[in-house]
């Protein structure tokens, strides 16, 4: 039941200074979508993966998870809460309003998944460089 809509709601453009940001409402979704990347290459360093619910912060962030691999895929796994969440995504160059939206979705039980490597953008976007 995993969803990856983007957060942001304003078109991106490939030569944006900020990561993408997909939503998922289950780990096993979030997972998929991390396998996925891996599978095309996608460096670890570049993922990153937020969560609040208890269930999701147990499987997904790793405070005991059950989710195997996980570690392998992910750079860092988050369950940061208030000033430490809005300074951590201030820093990836989100704003307020995008921080809302980001606080709102992970106090509802979302889990985020921050693409941040700006050479990856056109290629997640479906635009594959030649090697």
């Amino acid at each position: 039941m995993g969803s990856n809509d983007d957060l942001n709601p304003h078109k991106r453009d490939v030569t944006s200074h900020k990561p993408i940001v997909k939503t998922f409402h289950d780990d096993i979704g979030v997972l998929n979508q991390l396998q996925k990347l891996a599978s095309e290459g996608v460096p670890k360093t570049a993922l990153h993966v937020f969560a609040h619910d208890v269930e999701s912060t147990d499987e997904v962030v790793g405070a005991g998870g059950t989710l195997k691999g996980l570690g392998e895929l992910v750079a860092e796994r988050y369950n940061e809460r208030g000033d430490e969440l809005r300074n951590r995504f201030q820093r990836y160059g989100f704003d307020s309003d995008e921080i809302e939206k980001f606080e709102s979705d992970l106090d509802n039980g979302a889990i985020l998944l921050v693409i941040d490597d700006p050479d990856l953008r056109a290629d997640y976007k479906g635009n594959r460089r030649a090697p």
